[in-house]
């Protein structure tokens, strides 16, 4: 018999991948053995994946990563997207609401933003000046 887990909410701990893929988009676009890829359910451009290890331990996140940075180059060598951003919110400080580790993989278009400042750019009203 396979064990039953609940949803848990924003920022609430989460002790297993099965309760951690409720905040994302419907059934997994695929998966693995070691991670499963969603479409965001909040997506801040189209085709935003999540890449969500299956485990909680640096292996899973580690080849979680570097196969979300491989699709994103695919994605751009085949002409689908300019460039992508990649990342993570690791705590509750930096803005992580599902705590369970997630890999955010963000398609970019020549003509989706006209802001090309970088990731100093992404904190609104933050100082986006370099600190030397």
């Amino acid at each position: 018999m396979s064990q039953k887990f609940t949803p848990k909410n924003l920022r609430q701990p989460i002790s297993c991948y099965e309760e951690s893929s409720w905040h994302a988009n419907g059934n997994p676009i695929w998966e693995t053995d070691n991670y499963s890829v969603w479409e965001d359910l909040f997506p801040v451009t189209p085709g935003h994946l999540l890449w969500i290890p299956k485990k909680n331990v640096i292996p899973f996140i580690r080849l979680t990563y570097g196969d979300a940075y491989e699709y994103g180059q695919e994605q751009i060598s085949q002409g689908h997207w300019a460039g992508f951003n990649i990342g993570q919110n690791i705590g509750l400080a930096a803005g992580q609401t599902v705590l369970w580790p997630h890999i955010h993989l963000i398609p970019r278009h020549e003509d989706g933003t006209t802001d090309k400042g970088g990731i100093r750019r992404s904190i609104p009203n933050g100082n986006h000046y370099p600190a030397y």
